[in-house]
């Protein structure tokens, strides 16, 4: 008798958070199109595209897993902060979103031709059966918009810096020209300090989301507690640093060497934390007292 109490309330769970077999079987069509239409495209570009593995293919894949990271941070908070049956984000599409991640993440690290090939080919899929969606249903939220369009961006960003067309690369002057074949130069390992300019930088940009979370908590500029916002701006940088602490200190364990960009890899897990801390904010506003 408790097993079924305790099943049933599991599934109360599930269904207060939009996770049921109707959910599911819908997520399940819509990550089978995906996967089609990236397989598609991706033999398309294979054949028809060159995709030069340089420092713009290696910043799309970070700039696409920052985005969805974003997006997968907005679909917890929605669902955990705001009443059942008012948010607009799905929890079913968690696994496709995540398998879309760690796709361009493992183009940060490899910037294999074939590899970011598949990553944008998965990302134009996604755009294209996001928009279809969109059109056809009431399905998709204006995050997921906002999300199609950075994704959309993000590929124009790839075919600018890393990709010619075959006819084009056979034209060598068209590719010496804009350097698309060059990986760029090598960054040397930084280290674990960031230096006076940035460390402002950072102080002065948490102290922004500092007041701008105070703001979202109803408080008018001239009732805003200066420790509140104080402590949110520490709270904010201190959580960044243990963020950015395991995947440094780790890569100087196994590498002995500090890994190179630190200061950009800092910005943005501060801009991944920041967008949580703001958004929760932003979402408690949002759910009536």
């Amino acid at each position: 008798m408790a097993s079924q109490t305790g099943s049933f309330e599991l599934s109360s769970v599930f269904a207060e958070r939009g996770i049921d077999l109707a959910a599911l079987g819908a997520a399940y069509l819509i990550l089978i199109m995906t996967a089609g239409l990236t397989m598609a495209a991706f033999y398309a570009a294979r054949s028809q595209l060159v995709v030069s593995p340089n420092r713009g293919s290696r910043d799309y894949g970070i700039y696409v897993s920052l985005t969805l990271a974003a997006l997968l941070i907005a679909i917890v908070l929605e669902n955990e902060s705001l009443p059942p049956g008012s948010t607009t984000l799905h929890y079913v599409l968690v696994p496709q979103l995540v398998t879309l991640m760690g796709l361009h993440l493992s183009i940060c690290y490899s910037q294999e031709p074939w590899l970011v090939t598949l990553g944008a080919a998965a990302t134009a899929a996604t755009v294209a059966i996001g928009i279809l969606l969109g059109v056809a249903s009431d399905l998709l939220g204006p995050a997921y918009w906002v999300t199609l369009l950075a994704l959309g961006a993000l590929l124009a960003f790839l075919w600018w810096k890393a990709v010619s067309t075959q006819r084009a690369f056979v034209n060598a002057s068209s590719i010496y020209m804009i350097s698309k074949e060059t990986s760029g130069t090598a960054t040397g390992p930084q280290t674990p300090w960031l230096g006076l300019t940035q460390w402002v930088a950072l102080i002065c940009a948490s102290l922004g989301v500092g007041v701008a979370n105070s703001l979202l908590r109803g408080r008018a500029i001239e009732e805003m507690p200066a420790l509140e916002v104080a402590a949110e701006s520490v709270f904010l940088l201190a959580v960044t640093a243990l963020v950015c602490a395991v995947p440094a200190a780790t890569y100087w364990l196994t590498r002995k060497a500090w890994m190179p960009e630190l200061t950009r890899f800092v910005w943005l897990a501060w801009i991944v934390v920041g967008f949580a801390l703001t958004y929760g904010n932003y979402l408690r506003s949002l759910t009536p007292a």
